[in-house]
């Protein structure tokens, strides 16, 4: 019995130890654009992950979309500041919800209220990274 217990543990530390990390990682990178859904301009679009990534958007018209922009890890509810007619507008990340966007190309549909100065987001899938 002791024998059998000593192959488990040896067979089980070399298959752990043989088996190399993958490069692939599903919960990144996500490739992110902006989508402005609203009938206004938005102005210094930026977009800043838990990990302190920051991607600048510029100005994005209505019913425009940027390019996308790469981000290690990105979740579906980022911190999202701009301004609108020098409005300050910021859409603060929910900590409630914090699964990962998996690796893939991404939309989010930014909408506002200007009366709450509020900013909603909708997360579109578009497509799987070329790249990776």
């Amino acid at each position: 019995m002791k024998k059998i217990i000593f192959l488990s543990i040896v067979l089980t530390a070399i298959v752990l130890t043989s088996c190399k990390k993958s490069e692939y990682t599903p919960d990144g990178p996500t490739d992110i654009r902006i989508h402005n859904v609203s009938s206004l301009t938005y102005d210094s679009v930026v977009v800043i992950n838990t990990d302190l990534e920051i991607n600048e958007y510029g100005t994005i018209d209505p019913g425009e979309q940027t390019e996308y922009k790469r981000f290690e890890k990105a979740y579906p509810r980022e911190q999202v500041n701009m301004y609108i007619n020098s409005v300050s507008y910021e859409f603060p990340p929910d900590d409630s919800v914090r699964v990962l966007l998996q690796q893939g190309k991404f939309t989010y549909q930014l909408d506002v209220d200007t009366v709450a100065k509020s900013i909603s987001i909708h997360v579109i899938a578009d497509a799987p990274l070329d790249d990776v």
